[in-house]
């Protein structure tokens, strides 16, 4: 996202490490376009997208999926922001710096901030948000989003001081994720129907099962933005239905749909495609707290089954790399060199017979609303019939995935966005206390210790072989099986001006304007 805005004083310099040079997917299904016109952004109009679901609770802190995540980015603003090169730059913070060694962070915050219902933001609607966020007894998903957070001090009413329980290089940049939202500390009881933040655009109203509204919040720190007067996201399942309302007028956006459904939006007239690479994938959970992924030799015999080259090409039309079962994309210097793995059914039948466990029959659960993941599903169970694996291809509802799956289920098929830090990447989903870590266990013998003292390292080069380190592992006893990162495909209605792929997770429309 661009940000107009101060000047950031951070002193520990970042390389960016998320360069998605990926090696497949070279825009095969790309509309060819005239040249680029320069227009001048005009302010007015409502952005009508196109969603699966709607946000089953507007709490920014309880985000899970998509709409949820997208809805909290529109409607809250954090401290800091990304730019392209996923550097922080200042929002409701205008300048920070480490103190005791990256042990303590001192943010210094925007004045003239308001939230939507009036009330001016200050220091201890920092405070208020992130201790929300720590208390256990909430369980809430932004648990860690805000860093490894010990305490945090309001020191007058635009500074704060955010004590860590270890060195944290990379605090100004995970203070910029989704689940790092700033709430107002008047609106907590109510913010999961009702939500209050201070960014660009407004709750409305929310019409269940149908749409959610929302209006541009006129008094926005970023003076000028956004474009936008409203949006609205309308609530259309099936993915055949939101073609067909962008082709009919009925929506201005499709986002995150599948690669056929671009191939066949590609020449129509009035309709832009767009496709580019990121570091999104899917992620076949073998939930290691559970039987028979609690023997560490099943969960890496499943790494074996897939043939993972012939995946790309195939369920992905080339819109895609191949996956390690590493998180980290090509380009990335936390990427160790190491062998792409391969399907091996030798050894994998080989490893499931040292585990003792005996003959498998399994439940594979997907969503046909997160494609491709049925195909994936569907090669796999093909595969591993070959060694005597049977897996029952189960297709479910993703308000039933979300119910009754995730979390709950030994062996699923999970969507995962970029991350912009190592410690949302790798602690919030492998450390046994992450977040996303969904067996809540140790995955590998010392992996814990490993990853903390990865994210404790400010020295760069220190940190990055670290974190190689920690790739390497997880590659091998992990719960997660990544055969693949994805394009980013959707489609906009040719009114729609300044739309950009987003680069980790939520699309950034404060740019976004509408011709008439």
């Amino acid at each position: 996202m661009t940000i107009f805005c101060d000047t950031i004083l951070s002193t520990v310099p970042r390389r960016d490490f998320l360069k998605t040079s990926l090696a497949v997917g070279a825009l095969a299904i790309a509309t060819p376009f005239a040249p680029a016109i320069a227009r001048t952004p005009v302010s007015g109009g409502t952005l009508r997208i196109a969603f699966p679901d709607a946000p089953r609770s507007l709490d920014p802190q309880a985000a899970n999926a998509f709409p949820e995540l997208q809805c909290a980015k529109l409607i809250f603003d954090s401290l800091t922001a990304l730019d392209k090169q996923a550097q922080p730059v200042a929002a409701m913070a205008t300048s920070w710096k480490p103190e005791q060694g990256g042990k303590e962070w001192v943010f210094e915050l925007r004045e003239g901030i308001k939230f939507h219902h009036g009330r001016a933001f200050t220091s201890a609607d920092v405070v208020a948000t992130i201790e929300r966020a720590m208390n256990p007894a909430l369980s809430l998903l932004a648990r860690g989003y805000y860093g490894p957070v010990q305490s945090v001090v309001a020191e007058g009413p635009l500074k704060v001081r955010i004590i860590l329980t270890r060195p944290f290089a990379e605090l100004p940049v995970q203070l910029a994720s989704n689940l790092a939202r700033i709430l107002p500390a008047d609106k907590f009881d109510t913010i999961a129907t009702n939500p209050i933040g201070s960014g660009p655009f407004k709750f409305v109203e929310v019409q269940p099962g149908s749409s959610l509204t929302l209006t541009k919040n006129e008094n926005w720190w970023n003076k000028g933005k956004p474009y936008l007067s409203g949006i609205k996201f309308v609530v259309i399942r099936e993915q055949i239905a939101q073609q067909a309302a962008l082709r009919g007028g009925a929506v201005d956006l499709i986002t995150r749909i599948s690669t056929e459904a671009g191939l066949t939006l590609r020449n129509v007239p009035g309709i832009k495609l767009h496709s580019e690479t990121t570091g999104d994938h899917h992620a076949m959970i073998t939930q290691a707290n559970l039987p028979p992924f609690d023997n560490v030799k099943v969960r890496e015999a499943f790494k074996y089954i897939l043939d993972r080259k012939p995946l790309v090409a195939s369920i992905l039309l080339g819109q895609g790399a191949i996956g390690n079962d590493m998180p980290m994309t090509a380009g990335s210097p936390y990427l160790p060199s190491i062998p792409q793995r391969t399907q091996d059914l030798a050894r994998a039948k080989k490893l499931l017979d040292e585990s003792g466990v005996g003959p498998i029959e399994l439940d594979l659960f997907v969503s046909s609303e997160r494609p491709p993941a049925p195909k994936l599903a569907v090669a796999f169970a093909e595969a591993a019939s070959k060694i005597g694996v049977k897996i029952h291809v189960k297709d479910v509802p993703y308000t039933e995935y979300s119910a009754n799956v995730a979390r709950k289920k030994p062996f699923y098929i999970s969507q995962w966005t970029a991350n912009a830090t190592l410690y949302e990447m790798l602690y919030t989903k492998y450390h046994s206390k992450g977040s996303y870590n969904y067996s809540k266990t140790e995955q590998g013998p010392g992996l814990d210790a490993l990853i903390e003292k990865m994210i404790s390292e400010t020295d760069f080069e220190a940190r990055k072989e670290l974190a190689r380190k920690v790739g390497i592992q997880i590659r091998d006893t992990s719960e997660r099986i990544i055969p693949y990162f994805l394009n980013y495909i959707g489609a906009t209605s040719d009114k729609v001006q300044g739309f950009h792929a987003p680069q980790f997770g939520t699309l950034d429309l404060t740019e976004v304007w509408l011709t008439a």
